[in-house]
């Protein structure tokens, strides 16, 4: 048998607070492949591989420290094209204390498990999955603090935060006493920016309220300017004070664009902390730790951001369309002046793209050619110009052709031909991903493309689908639309295939393999908002009634933000089988990007040999494939 070398050094290396000591130890408990492939990671959002067992093997690692005498220090499982998947290293002969994930056999992802009682349990992202790594001081799975984070997972964060209304999250975030004295900075500025860190709960709530995201918003960018440094030797300190004064973060919720501002930021080691909380609207003048004034807004456009700011704030609970399109055109009125006032052409970036964010808000609810399009189109052509800011001209290219075509389908008339929509819709991306392959937008824009391919209807609706779904794996693999699309290949290439589908059982911590040896499994994907989830859930119910005795299972798996909000559904519509879950909702869900879910409702047929027989089935007509399933058997 092929063994495993790793250096104890390497292994040392996983652990951020401590190393393992490295006597010679007794040989740790023997690992199965089917044990193995149930391990997932403790921390959601997190793409790792889980293969079918068939082909995976269990390979030694051993102690490369002579004392050790070749003894195992745990295992290696490989899949059926010999990659790593898991890695189980113990160093106290009790419980393996390292627990390695990979992705396509890069790892992804690491669990560090100390056997000192005292010690924090660690979660590190790594290779496609980030930058981040954890601390759970105190053992219940919840990050408590950031070791290492980029100043852009902290924005994702935030805005997880702030969709979720969760303090807890954004407390792993805040800046701390013994993190500023750490940097040597004196006493009162410690004190000032303390007081200031502990005002973050308050703008969490405040700013939640405010811009009232819902479960399915998600992080689009977020931009944050230059930082800036205050020298150590500055204030006899041991490290600069390096911060970002603030940022400006965009979410998508219901289509449209929503800005937030992230407040500062400061550099502790490897991680980016709060200093203070989000805010809602464009940034405001704020106080750095010295006491000195940070102005990320300038004189210039100081009275025009406040107003921004006021304006701002009478936007929460505006429910009608008309309302909504007011508010958005009066706030693009102000963002004009802004843009107006402002003389330095290096400073305009982010005030125009939350300008052309605006414009395409407010034309949704206008008719074609609106003066909102017009204006969008103006800013593309001028920042399309040699020389121009060219991120400029692709933000309002993408921004035109979303909102024309969201203006189009608002006034599509009874009886109207959605047909010429729809292609201007699919022209309109392809034109845009050819001019635009590098853009921030262009793994957006390849998956709405596929999508509008794959949904056509067209005999070569597939075909086409699938290389806008290659463009994506080639040219942004580690973006979440990159990674969608990994799936949404392995989904066209499913059939004859086994299921490979492990999560979460919805409302628990138990892990749950779709794949049901010996069954027929019908694998539904579902959320509440589904309109033809009460439908689906009664025919569900009237198949297992009919074939549980036979050998049917259901397991649907639910892409809702909320779990709670998906227990309540499944329980109101009385959705049978064994609900999964992941955090994320249809974008960002492991369990979607498993194959590249577009849109629920989607359904899959799995044989009784675990292989899939269709991977695009109908619900409704799902009778006709279990017949012939189970008359063959």
């Amino acid at each position: 048998m092929t063994t495993s070398q790793v250096t104890v050094r390497t292994l040392a290396a996983l652990t951020l607070v401590v190393g393992f000591a490295a006597a010679a130890r007794a040989q740790p408990a023997p690992v199965t492949v089917e044990w193995a492939l149930k391990q997932n990671p403790k921390q959601p959002g997190v793409n790792v591989s889980t293969p079918p067992a068939t082909g995976c093997r269990i390979t030694p690692v051993l102690n490369p420290d002579p004392k050790a005498g070749g003894k195992s220090m745990g295992s290696l499982l490989k899949g059926p094209d010999d990659k790593p998947v898991r890695q189980f290293v113990s160093y106290d002969d009790k419980s393996f204390n390292i627990i390695v994930y990979y992705l396509d056999g890069v790892e992804a992802y690491r669990e560090v498990y100390m056997p000192d009682p005292k010690e924090p349990f660690q979660f590190r992202w790594v290779g496609p999955n980030g930058t981040k790594w954890g601390l759970d001081r105190n053992r219940d799975g919840v990050i408590d603090e950031w070791a290492v984070i980029s100043p852009e997972e902290v924005s994702q964060e935030v805005a997880a935060a702030l969709a979720a209304n969760d303090p807890k999250r954004l407390a792993a975030l805040v800046v701390t006493r013994e993190n500023l004295a750490g940097l040597g900075l004196p006493a009162a500025d410690v004190n000032q920016a303390v007081a200031r860190a502990s005002g973050v709960a308050k703008k969490l709530a405040d700013t939640a309220a405010a811009l009232k995201l819902s479960d399915k918003a998600r992080w689009l960018h977020v931009e944050y300017g230059i930082p800036s440094v205050r020298p150590a030797d500055a204030f006899n300190g041991r490290e600069d004070y390096t911060a970002y004064k603030n940022g400006t973060v965009f979410v998508e919720d219901g289509g449209k664009g929503v800005p937030f501002q992230m407040g500062e930021l400061v550099q502790i080691g490897r991680a980016w902390k709060l200093v203070d909380g989000p805010a809602p609207g464009a940034a405001v003048q704020q106080v750095n730790a010295s006491g000195a004034e940070a102005a990320p807004v300038s004189d210039e456009i100081r009275p025009l951001v406040e107003r921004l700011n006021k304006h701002d704030e009478g936007g929460a609970g505006l429910k009608s369309p008309q309302e909504i399109a007011k508010f958005n055109a009066d706030r693009a009125d102000i963002l004009e002046l802004i843009n107006q006032a402002l003389k330095d052409e290096s400073k305009k970036e982010t005030w125009i793209k939350m300008l052309l964010d605006s414009h395409a808000a407010a034309a949704e609810g206008d008719k074609a050619g609106n003066k909102h399009l017009v204006r969008i189109d103006q800013f593309k052509k001028a920042y399309s110009a040699p020389g121009a800011n060219a991120a400029i001209a692709s933000y309002a290219a993408f921004r035109l052709i979303y909102a024309e075509n969201a203006v189009a389908m608002a006034n599509l008339p009874p009886n109207g031909q959605l047909g010429p929509i729809q292609d201007k819709w699919r022209e309109s991306l392809e034109e845009f991903v050819k001019t635009y392959p590098q853009s921030a937008d262009a793994p957006e824009a390849l998956w709405r493309l596929a999508m509008a391919h794959e949904h056509s209807g067209a005999k070569d609706g597939e075909a086409k689908a699938r290389v806008a779904f290659e463009a994506l794996v080639k040219g942004h693999a580690n973006t979440a639309q990159g990674l969608k699309a990994a799936g949404a290949l392995k989904r066209y290439d499913a059939e004859g295939k086994p299921l490979e589908l492990v999560g979460t059982v919805l409302g628990t911590t138990q892990q749950f393999n779709a794949a049901q040896p010996g069954k027929v499994v019908v694998l539904y994907y579902w959320a509440s908002w589904s309109q033809s989830l009460p439908d689906d859930a009664k025919k569900l119910q009237s198949l297992l009634k009919d074939y549980e005795g036979k050998g049917l299972a259901v397991v649907t798996v639910s892409v809702d933000h909320d779990p709670k909000v998906a227990a309540e559904a499944a329980k109101k519509v009385g959705l049978p089988g064994t609900h999964l879950f992941a955090e994320g909702g249809l974008d960002g869900s492991a369990l979607a990007a498993a194959y590249g879910i577009l849109a629920p409702p989607h359904a899959f047929v799995i044989g009784k040999d675990g292989k899939i027989v269709n991977r695009k089935a109908q619900v409704q007509t799902l009778e006709d494939d279990l017949k012939k399933l189970f008359s063959d058997k």
